[in-house]
């Protein structure tokens, strides 16, 4: 049976070992190697035959199994050459090949890791250069895809053709931006959970004066970019906060709302004010049909022949619109015809972003006499941070400087709210639940209060002079649900 034995044959404390092969009488062959050991680990102190102190070589396994780390790993480090070394040559000499004293070195060289050339050397360096260069870029890809701004950037993707979405992620990407300049850190999607939305909130609302319903809107696009990329990740690198889709928005957003609309007694002042000037004609336009019809200012060039339909001899538009993509119905009523053949159909010639086209509809309400106090939000500018800042301010103002093309959609479903049908008003606001209506319309215990009193005084005026009929005609009077 083969058998290896090392030997320490050096007279220095450290040195080289050599490396013996045994197999019957037939192989007895040596070689050196580049294997460092220690001369004290080979060499133990006994006594011979005739009582003298004399220092004999151990074999491998008189190396201690206790001693320290060092000599224990290189212990283990010589068994495992062993080990390869004997099964190597069974291979080998079962095969036919010549096992001389260059078979030992070249197979002593395979199982060793030495490096005892420079070539040897630049090979290794080189090599774990660019191993740690794959690392790190890897490491880099990964941490660039797990980062919050990525996230969100994935979402320019997937809006290219929504320009109004696309827009809205794009001032929540530099919302982030100026958050973490805030915060001197970058953030990655594991982040954004509990802590960091409470973070996030506090700084919007307090430091940067932002209101609730716009932290939150920031909020909950940051959530949908990180799920779409967490959901999006195919090689399962993306990383999640448990709380990711249950952390709290800011709360009570609706309470002390106030939304601004334009009742009939209002437009029909906007109705029957003489306006030449061509532009503020165009806003005017745009401000009697979008009341009516309850569209946006960005739909109102789908009012056209090709989108009639009829169906009972009701004739109406159908299209989709360009924010939701939402199929819309819009019944061609007596009034809006009366507007159409007034002032013809509404172009959209006013630019995406609805400056323009605000500044005019509040010309047009101020030249209308649309002019009293009422508390309303109102764009200001603020230093905040050093910087001049716009946000809302809450105050009295004059009507006509709070009127927006969003006016438009708020006062046709404020409007027709408890005069048409509720589900009407939703398949052209959009709203999903009454609750989101009531909360979209001007709806206000002040507006409840005097609407009651209305109605109720309308109900007990009919029955008074129903009951007055009864008496002047008593053979008129009519008894409801009697039996035949």
């Amino acid at each position: 049976m083969a058998k290896i034995t090392f030997q320490y044959r050096g007279t220095k404390e450290t040195g080289n070992l050599s490396i013996r092969l045994i197999h019957g009488k037939e192989i007895d062959i040596r070689t050196s190697s580049k294997i460092q050991s220690k001369k004290e680990y080979w060499f133990k102190r006994t006594t011979n035959k005739e009582g003298n102190t004399v220092w004999k070589h151990k074999h491998l396994k008189e190396l201690p199994k206790n001693g320290t780390t060092e000599i224990k790993n290189h212990k283990n480090k010589l068994e495992e050459l062993e080990e390869n070394i004997l099964n190597a040559f069974t291979v080998d000499f079962n095969n036919g090949t010549p096992i001389t004293s260059e078979w030992l070195k070249r197979t002593v060289i395979d199982n060793t890791d030495i490096l005892n050339t420079r070539e040897k050397i630049k090979e290794v360096v080189t090599a774990k250069e660019n191993k740690a260069e794959k690392e790190r870029i890897e490491s880099e890809r990964i941490y660039n895809i797990n980062l919050l701004s990525n996230a969100i950037k994935k979402m320019f993707v997937k809006y290219a053709t929504n320009p109004n979405e696309l827009k809205k992620y794009k001032v929540t990407l530099n919302f982030l931006l100026k958050f973490q300049e805030h915060q001197k850190k970058e953030f990655t999607i594991l982040d954004l959970g509990k802590n960091f939305a409470q973070l996030f909130i506090n700084w919007s609302l307090l430091d940067m004066e932002y209101s609730k319903s716009y932290t939150n809107a920031q909020l909950k696009r940051l959530r949908s970019s990180a799920v779409n990329t967490y959901e999006g990740d195919d090689e399962n690198i993306v990383k999640i906060s448990k709380t990711l889709r249950s952390f709290d928005l800011c709360k009570d957003i609706d309470k002390g709302k106030i939304v601004v609309t334009l009742n009939y007694k209002e437009l029909d002042k906007i109705d029957e004010t003489t306006i030449e000037n061509e532009r503020l004609l165009d806003a005017k336009r745009a401000l009697l049909i979008g009341c009516e019809t309850g569209l946006r200012y960005s739909d109102m060039n789908k009012l056209v022949d090709e989108n009639i339909k009829e169906v009972d001899g009701v004739k109406y538009w159908k299209f989709r619109t360009q924010k939701t993509d939402a199929i819309v119905q819009i019944t061609i009523t007596k009034r809006i015809l009366y507007l159409i053949d007034k002032y013809g159909l509404p172009k959209t010639n006013y630019p995406d972003n609805g400056v323009k086209l605000n500044f005019n509809i509040k010309k047009v309400c101020s030249l209308s006499g649309i002019n009293e106090e009422i508390k309303g939000s109102k764009s200001v500018v603020k230093i905040i941070g050093n910087k001049k800042q716009i946000r809302n301010n809450i105050g009295l103002h004059e009507k006509h400087l709070l009127i927006t093309s969003r006016t438009f959609r708020r006062s046709f479903a404020t409007n027709y709210f408890g005069k048409i049908d509720t589900s009407l008003i939703m398949v052209i606001t959009g709203h999903s639940t009454e609750k989101q209506l009531r909360a979209y319309i001007s709806n206000n215990e002040e507006t409840n209060i005097k609407s009651t009193k209305e109605q109720i005084d309308r109900f007990h005026e009919k029955r008074e002079y129903e009951k007055q009929q009864a008496k002047e005609n008593p053979t008129m009077l009519v008894i409801k649900n009697a039996s035949t």
